[in-house]
């Protein structure tokens, strides 16, 4: 045993020693493996930040009530006889004058033209009350002022103030028949408020024909503590088909929901690209071992055995594939973070900013697991011929397919885990978890029992 692990270790210098021997050749190989991590990284960066940018919007202390049946607030529809009833609601923070701290709000459509382009998008301008800033702590005007109740001003969040025209501070924005002065800018700290613009609701109702029409209604809470006793006097005791939520627990079900489809769409792109990597370092590689028959027969010839030859290439190829995932990562970190991203976000389908975001564990988790899905089809190029290892390499990815299984039961449960989780029932989110253990073991034991009985065609 200590005859190998020495036999081993010499190998693998030997073999890393020599690399630069076989610069270009090991060069494509490091390559491949950091651009597919670079890609992989680059989807999930934005899914993160599209999150983080959710996950900063609302409060726990603050409500949010929608007509009953509304995702959003661009399908909600309150009645003043409700948002009358609401006020007097328990739980509700008041001024020292009595005022409750509550308000209306609705959300239209406005188009504008993008700096660079001058490409039309579809932007939120949210109509407010007096009481809304009080109901956003994190929202501060940097720049200029706040708009004037009953004016035609507005004010512009800071993901827009630059990557639109006509939202400097004294322009003029025309929306229809509309005009707009832009009098302040403000900072809601990085949540979903920063790609949004804010003018006094009774205008906005007036000048976009939407007389006396509220969407939702935001109400501040004495303590996060009152919210269940504000939920059931507005839901069960008013009976007028309402629905209430915490500000917070509405961002994080968006936030689920939107995420998830762009981690969809970089996982099959990202699937695709480390098929062609495999491809392309198996040839490099098999190219290489070619060239070195000579040097694998010489060490054979002189004694070493053959699982220390085994351990010297897997060494050399998990230093290539190790190589690759920290380039990947380094670009993705430092060349990522921090750019902004737009997406149709939110009700209406208006534009969203947010700004990439590579975490800690993105990186471990996913550049471990690239080191991993490139080593084994480098090592196995080593030993065997290269229709073997394309057999190899189509049968683990044909099975890779069963993965979406998974995906798919993600997919549709995960806004039940944050609701479980929001509500503290502990026994409601036990029992889903074992049916949707359920759900996933199931089909992925069929659809991979299907798959080796369907092998002989796919790979033949």
């Amino acid at each position: 045993m200590l005859r190998l692990l020495r036999q081993s270790i010499t190998l693998s210098l030997a073999n890393l020693r020599s690399l630069r021997r076989r610069f270009w050749i090991s060069l494509s190989m490091v390559l491949s493996v950091a651009l597919v991590v670079m890609v992989l990284l680059g989807f999930l960066s934005m899914a993160n930040g599209f999150r983080k940018t959710l996950a900063a919007t609302g409060a726990e202390d603050v409500a949010l009530v929608l007509s009953g049946g509304a995702q959003d607030e661009a399908t909600s529809r309150l009645s003043p006889r409700q948002i009358h009833l609401i006020e007097e609601a328990p739980g509700i923070a008041r001024t020292p004058d009595g005022r409750p701290l509550i308000s209306g709000e609705l959300l239209v459509m406005v188009d504008a033209l993008t700096m660079d382009t001058g490409a039309p998008a579809t932007l939120s301008l949210r109509g407010v009350g007096p009481a809304a800033l009080e109901l956003r702590r994190d929202l501060q005007i940097v720049e200029g002022r706040m708009f004037t109740p009953g004016a035609a001003e507005i004010i512009i969040g800071t993901r827009l103030a630059g990557s639109y025209r006509d939202m400097e501070i004294g322009d003029t924005l025309t929306f229809g028949r509309s005009e707009w002065k832009v009098v302040g800018r403000f900072s809601a700290g990085g949540s979903v408020f920063d790609s949004e613009m804010m003018a006094d609701i009774g205008l906005v109702q007036i000048l976009f024909d939407r007389q006396n029409e509220v969407q939702s209604l935001r109400a501040r809470l004495s303590a996060p503590a009152e919210f269940e006793a504000f939920r059931a006097y507005v839901e069960d005791e008013l009976d007028m088909g309402l629905s209430a939520r915490t500000e917070k627990a509405h961002y994080a079900a968006q936030a689920s929901n939107v995420a998830q489809i762009i981690e969809y769409l970089g996982w099959p792109l990202a699937l695709v690209m480390a098929i062609g990597a495999a491809v392309g370092a198996m040839t490099t590689m098999y190219s290489s071992v070619s060239n070195r028959l000579v040097e694998i027969a010489t060490v054979r010839a002189i004694g070493y055995s053959r699982s220390a030859a085994f351990v010297g290439t897997l060494v050399e190829s998990l230093a290539l594939s190790l190589a690759g995932c920290v380039i990947g990562v380094i670009i993705a970190k430092f060349g990522m973070e921090g750019l902004t991203a737009s997406t149709r976000g939110g009700g209406g389908n208006t534009q969203l900013a947010f700004e990439l975001a590579v975490s800690l564990p993105m990186l471990l988790v996913e550049g471990f697991m690239q080191l991993v899905t490139s080593a084994d089809v480098i090592m196995v190029s080593f030993w065997h011929t290269p229709d073997e290892v394309a057999v190899y390499f189509a049968a683990s990815k044909t099975l890779a397919l069963v993965h979406f299984v998974y995906f798919a039961v993600r997919a549709a449960s995960a806004h039940r885990f944050s609701s479980f989780i929001h509500a503290k029932d502990m026994a409601g989110l036990e029992a889903y978890v074992r049916k949707t253990t359920r759900w996933t073991f199931w089909p992925s034991l069929a659809a991979g029992g299907l798959l080796l009985l369907a092998a002989p065609l796919l790979l033949s």
